[in-house]
This record gives structure tokens, sequence and C-alpha cells, in this order.
């Protein structure tokens, strides 16, 4: 918890660099935080860095476009705490001016290495702005999921999830945007894909069984590995898929349908 007069000093600390830091390029803004006296587990508490990130990230929003180096500054040099302010500066940024941000938010978060801090910038810089319409930026969602990164997609993957426990109405468009790159699902995509519907499963089992439904008479080993994969409980028509891909001549779809009755028989009877 901080305190009024700190949350001012801060605020008013940020605003001086805003005013005369930025814009001789002087960009060491942890001069601002480290000034705050209490830590916790040695560091600086992240409701300093996110007050602060917040206050600079309502200065710089309607020109954000012209700080792209003081972004790239902070997280080279500022470690979590410049991740951590990034997020939320960038949260500002998209929602102002997607068209610029989001191209370059993807190209910045692709040379991410630890998949703690890409979670929290994907979710704090991208979910406010899907939560009010995912609808239009499907397409962009799409595109940076066939990067087949494998970070940046367990970060995705948790950000689609998040969407849909949010709004229900979402699972539809989101599932089609992501079955029509069934065909050339990488390992990555089809991880994505099984977690998306283990989720759909929670929150709408009558869309999920009729998933199932769409696809038993499928032959297609990525598909069927997707399937398989995403079982979340019996059904007749899982049974009925299953054992199909069971007396299958396909080496690869046989075993995938032996593999899906073992998972299944523990799990609990849906009708359908």
């Amino acid at each position: 918890m901080i305190s009024l007069d700190w949350k001012e000093r801060l605020k008013k600390d940020t605003l001086d660099f805003y005013q005369r830091k930025l814009p001789q390029k002087d960009y060491d803004i942890d001069i601002v935080y480290n000034a705050y006296p209490e830590r916790i587990d040695n560091k600086i508490p992240q409701a300093v860095i996110t007050l602060v990130g917040k206050t600079l990230a309502s200065k710089l929003a309607k020109n954000a476009d012209q700080y792209v180096e003081f972004y790239d500054y902070i997280l080279k040099h500022k470690g979590e705490y410049g991740y951590i302010m990034f997020a939320y500066l960038m949260a500002k940024a998209v929602k102002k001016n997607p068209d610029f941000f989001l191209p370059y938010l993807k190209k910045v978060l692709l040379g991410f290495q630890e998949q703690k801090a890409l979670n929290f910038v994907i979710d704090k810089s991208l979910y406010p702005l899907l939560k009010k319409d995912a609808l239009t930026y499907l397409d962009t969602l799409m595109d940076w999921i066939k990067e087949d990164n494998e970070l940046m997609n367990n970060a995705l993957q948790k950000l689609l999830v998040k969407i849909i426990k949010y709004d229900n109405s979402y699972i539809e468009p989101i599932f089609r945007k992501l079955e029509n790159n069934w065909l050339y699902a990488t390992d990555s995509m089809k991880k994505l894909n099984i977690h998306f519907l283990k989720n759909v499963f929670k929150i709408n089992p009558d869309f999920y069984l009729q998933v199932y439904q769409n696809y038993q008479n499928t032959r297609n080993p990525v598909f069927s590995e997707i399937l398989v994969g995403a079982i979340c409980c019996k059904a007749k028509v899982i049974d009925e898929m299953l054992a199909n891909w069971s007396g299958s001549g396909n080496v690869k779809l046989k075993k995938l349908g032996q593999h899906g009755q073992k998972l299944i028989k523990h799990k609990k009877r849906i009708n359908q």
C-alpha cells in the first residue's frame, strides 16, 4: 500500500521526468521509483512501478509513437521493472494508436526470452483492447500465432482463454479463426488449440461436443491429434470417433484412437 504522500511524490517526480528528462533523451526512469524507501524481498513494490508507468503513459499517449527509443531502452536496460512499465505504457499506446503499435509490439515481443515477462506484457497491453472489441483484432492475433513462436503462443493461449471467460460469445468466432489453420498447425499451434478447446469445454460443453460431432469422420492425423489432446469427457460422439480411428489402417490415426481410448477411461460421461 503506497501512502498518499508517496503517491503524490511519485506522480510529481514522473511529471518532472516527462518534462525535463525525456526531451533530453535521459531515459533513466529509475531515478523516480528508486526514491521509494520500502522494499519487498529487496525489490521495489510492483505497485510503485505500476503507478509510475500509468502516470507516464497518460502523458505520452497523445504522441506515443515519438517515444519508441525510450520504450526500447527500458526493455533493454531496466530488467523486470522495465518490462512492467513497458506493459502499462503499451496498454495506453496500443489503445490510442493500434495501427502503429500492434506491429511494433509484435516485433518487440518476438524477441522476448522469458515467459513470465511475455505473459505479463501481452496480458496488460492487449487484454484491455480485446476485451472491448476482440472481433476487430482476431486476424491480428492469428497473424501473431502463425509466427509459431512457442513463448508467444503460450502467452496468447492464456489471453484467448481470458477473453472467452470474460465473454463467451467470443468462443465461436475465435474457434473458427483457429480452426482455419488446423491443416498447417505446428506443434506450438496444436498445443494452443488443445488448450483453447479444453477451456471451451469448461465454459460451453455443448459447443465443445459440437466440434467433435463435426470432425467425427475426419481422417486427418493433425486434426485427430488436436481432438485427442483436447478430450475432457466421455461422450457417445467421442467414443464412436475413437473407435473408428482405432480400426484405421493409418498407423498414426490408429495410435491416436487407441491413445484417446486410454485417456477417456476415467472421464465423466456427458450425453451426446
